[in-house]
């Protein structure tokens, strides 16, 4: 989810993003500086108090908080909300859009209601990521042919974030001990939906008993 949370704060006029849970606790940011933990929590707090005094819990669709040099847009999501400080100058237009695109998204990760996110298991080294498989059409039969896995422009950018460099070749290893050296192709995802995944096709797929949804742990080869 924090992919998704990087490109809604990299549109033009932006300052931070941020997602919560139902109980006001951070999920995701991409903040300033400025901004630290507890000044996000404080503001949750403020915007769930404001949500339950005008009695909108369950009708909000969208509330905008204007300030004299910016705006803040508050999205509700199932089991949370998600904030967008923004600029005065910022193309509202353009952050609604990546909004409804993103929301769909978010919502199959979040958490149930009332739950905090399931920590990530300690017992394998690396990036944390999802099993997808490849959706026909989004990309050439000859992908899983060449012997290659994929990951979405927001997922590189993820993997880039954690390790400090790129690589042409990852290492993949299953929670069951399968593992493979595979090389990497970026492939285009408008819709955002291989953001936080490594996507298969059924070669790869076989050889690591890799499932749809399936978590695998990521490490440069």
């Amino acid at each position: 989810m924090q992919t998704i949370i990087q490109q809604i704060a990299a549109i033009d006029g932006v300052i931070g993003c941020c997602l919560y849970n139902d109980r006001g606790s951070i999920i995701a940011a991409v903040c300033p500086m400025l901004l630290d933990q507890q000044q996000l929590t404080a503001a949750a707090g403020t915007i769930l108090d404001c949500i339950h005094a005008l009695q909108i819990s369950e009708s909000l669709i969208t509330m905008e908080l204007r300030f004299s040099e910016g705006r803040m847009l508050i999205r509700p999501l199932n089991g949370g909300f998600i904030s967008v400080l923004c600029s005065k100058s910022v193309n509202f237009s353009m952050v609604n859009i990546t909004l409804n695109l993103a929301m769909r998204k978010i919502e199959q990760l979040m958490p149930k209601p009332g739950q905090e996110p399931a920590p990530v298991s300690a017992e394998h080294d690396g990036l944390v990521l999802r099993v997808a498989h490849l959706k026909k059409g989004d990309v050439g039969s000859s992908f899983d042919q060449l012997g290659m896995v994929a990951v979405s422009q927001g997922t590189a950018k993820q993997m880039n974030e954690f390790f400090g460099k790129n690589s042409k070749k990852i290492k993949v290893t299953t929670e069951s001990g399968k593992e493979g050296v595979f090389p990497v192709m970026i492939i285009n995802d408008m819709e955002m939906q291989y953001d936080s995944a490594l996507v298969v096709g059924p070669g790869i797929e076989r050889k690591l008993k890799a499932e749809e949804g399936t978590k695998v742990y990521i490490a440069l080869a």
